[in-house]
């Protein structure tokens, strides 16, 4: 099963590359899908965390600042493979200076490709961590990295992200 579970890595990448060159240019917009069709994100599930994990990654290429506002916490940080931190302020100004950027979605799109991921999902109390890996190698030998949630006022939020170069 491919899904978007590369999110995490792609953007910290993407913010790298956007902080050396700009935005890039934007294309025509696609239609976002319909939120009906969305599991609840509101529920203390693994279907909520891998809808939120969809959403973000929908969210963060669409330019949907006020999804990442609620979603990641004012304390929110995303470490990359190079152990640069980046605080909540700079991926809100990324996803608003990239707003339906042809090259973002082109280049999320070959880094799934290249980098196929599953995702693993522990919930302990009203704490969860969402692991990627490379299911080819399993996730006790290639976990790419992670998003840490915390349940608070009935829904989840993002609180760390922590990215490495596994294979």
């Amino acid at each position: 099963m491919q899904s978007t579970s590369g999110r995490s890595l792609l953007v910290v990448t993407a913010l790298a590359a956007w902080l050396a060159s700009g935005p890039p240019a934007p294309a025509s917009a696609e239609p976002a899908s319909p939120a009906a069709a969305r599991p609840d994100e509101t529920q203390h599930t693994d279907a909520a965390l891998r809808a939120i994990i969809n959403h973000w990654d929908d969210a963060e290429l669409t330019g949907d600042v006020a999804y990442l506002e609620q979603l990641l916490v004012a304390e929110y940080r995303s470490v990359d493979a190079k152990g640069e931190s980046h605080p909540r302020a700079m991926i809100l100004e990324h996803a608003r200076r990239s707003a339906g950027s042809a090259e973002a979605r082109a280049a999320r799109d070959a880094f799934m490709k290249a980098h196929p991921s599953e995702m693993a999902i522990l919930i302990h109390g009203d704490t969860a961590i969402v692991s990627y890996f490379n299911p080819s190698r399993g996730v006790d030998k290639s976990t790419r990295g992670s998003d840490v949630f915390v349940y608070e006022s009935k829904r989840w939020h993002a609180i760390y992200s922590l990215h490495n170069g596994a294979s």
